[in-house]
């Protein structure tokens, strides 16, 4: 009973990590129709970011929230001016050219982290505060791995109200289902592309400062996640923001009994689990059925 329980705890902690990736995919796929490969090199900076801070020191909790926002805006920004100066150049090529030009950027960053910071394995240490453990049913788990499924939740729903009551996620849910119109009804519809792929860009880099003091930091971590993150996305449905949610945790449930189980066969495992979705539903659990 005591392994069932820390393996759904882990579940549940790798789900926040996915939920804030896929979300901000999902974001930008409803509003713009395309596939954002360079998501998981906001990550990989969200990561390093956290790294180069804590070089010499870790953080206390206020200090490495400071530093978490401040890293999340930044990180936005720069998506934001990715999709300016290129994107928005390249979306009449259609969606494969959009692919080969976000992976182009994502093998980029990839290169430009190695340059500046090495190719070997880091970490960043975590806030002061949450270094030590709490006991769940007689075993310690760590004070930051529940912190952060409690921080995820919260995202997770303010991330929901942004889109579901606010003038600005009222802009994106019709822009996901019919641009033109909005355009003609004088709304800058270039701005909300901009503006949504902003806020998943951000998204993705404030998964990857929270997941840098977990996982192994490494250039090439945005290339791997971002493989469970369409994942993640195509369970739920692409363009749904709580199909993403419901689809990491899925997956999450999926990654940690299967390390439990079958650890040589997990990621067959997530295939195997996407492919029987998507025979049963191909729009995904709660994803939009498409003409």
């Amino acid at each position: 009973m005591t392994t069932f329980v820390l393996q759904f705890l882990s579940g549940l902690m790798g789900a926040m990590f996915l939920f804030l990736l896929a979300s901000g995919l999902s974001l930008i796929f409803g509003v713009s129709r395309v596939i954002n490969i360079s998501h998981g090199a906001f990550y990989t900076l969200g990561a390093y970011w956290l790294v180069g801070l804590t070089r010499q020191s870790s953080l206390d909790l206020w200090a490495f929230i400071l530093v978490a926002v401040v890293g999340s805006i930044l990180i936005g920004c720069l998506g934001a001016l990715l999709e300016m100066t290129i994107l928005r150049r390249v979306y009449r090529g259609g969606m494969l050219i959009v692919a080969l030009v976000t992976f182009g950027f994502l093998v980029l960053i990839e290169e430009i982290v190695k340059i500046v910071f090495g190719a070997e394995l880091t970490s960043a240490p975590r806030p002061r505060g949450l270094e030590g453990g709490i006991s769940v049913m007689g075993t310690s788990m760590p004070s930051y791995n529940l912190a952060l499924i409690v921080v995820g939740f919260l995202i997770a729903l303010l991330v929901w109200l942004a889109v579901e009551k606010t003038r600005f996620g009222l802009l994106i849910r019709a822009a996901s289902i019919d641009r033109e119109t909005l355009g003609m009804l004088g709304t800058d519809v270039p701005r909300v592309y901009t503006l949504t792929f902003a806020l998943g860009s951000a998204l993705a880099g404030l998964a990857g400062i929270l997941a840098a003091p977990m996982v192994s930091v490494s250039p090439s971590m945005g290339s791997a996640i971002i493989i469970e993150t369409f994942a993640v996305v195509v369970i739920g449905g692409l363009g749904s923001l709580p199909g993403s949610l419901l689809g990491a945790l899925i997956v999450g449930q999926a990654q940690a009994f299967g390390i439990l189980l079958l650890p040589e066969s997990t990621l067959l495992l997530l295939y195997v689990l996407m492919a029987v979705i998507l025979v049963i539903r191909p729009s995904g659990l709660l994803g939009e059925r498409q003409a």
